[in-house]
């Protein structure tokens, strides 16, 4: 499929979540991440300050009535997206989380392999598992296609790397780090 998008010109611009989580082999989404969201101002002041397209660090993030945790973050800002790695604490393991972030903006040049790119990068990682790409490469590129071109999109893959007792943690950090991404890409396109 390619990246072809639903066009309304008079579309209100939202902020749409999708997720695959592997443990449990289900799709969500899409779910709405209001703009007054819970960017980071730390987070996007480092990346304001990045020479380069990519960064890497350390990030806490807390939920309402959870520990604080720890997670190393590594970004990539490539021509149509950005790519975010999002590790536990000092975890060799492999990612916790995968996630792509796609502002409104960058809809009309994303590549048509978007989603079988986006999917092999996730299993190179170890990210997701072979029999469930093509199931979730499916939903991500008809979740582009029925979205409207003024939405900005995330797509956030669950490796199963952190235990479950703390995913409403690690989900505000996801959160986080996409509401972050959005304004730091519209000011380097």
């Amino acid at each position: 499929m390619g990246a072809l998008t639903h066009t309304d010109t008079g579309a209100k611009r939202s902020i749409r979540l999708y997720g695959w989580d592997s443990r449990t082999g289900t799709w969500s989404g899409p779910t709405g991440l209001g703009s007054a969201g819970r960017a980071s101002r730390r987070l996007l002041d480092t990346l304001r300050t990045v020479q380069g397209r990519s960064w890497f660090g350390p990030m806490r993030c807390a939920s309402p009535g959870e520990p604080p945790a720890r997670f190393f973050v590594t970004v990539h800002h490539l021509e149509d997206c950005a790519v975010a790695m999002v590790y536990c604490g000092d975890s060799k393991a492999g990612p916790a989380e995968v996630l792509a972030v796609i502002p409104a903006e960058f809809r009309s040049r994303l590549r048509p392999e978007f989603a079988f790119e986006f999917l092999a990068f996730a299993s190179f990682l170890g990210g997701i598992g072979e029999s469930a790409a093509i199931t979730v490469q499916d939903r991500i590129a008809a979740a582009i296609e029925e979205s409207s071109a003024a939405d900005s999109m995330v797509f956030s893959l669950c490796t199963g790397l952190w235990p479950s007792d703390r995913d409403p943690v690690l989900s505000q950090c996801i959160e986080t780090i996409a509401m972050s991404l959005l304004p730091w890409l519209a000011e380097r396109r």
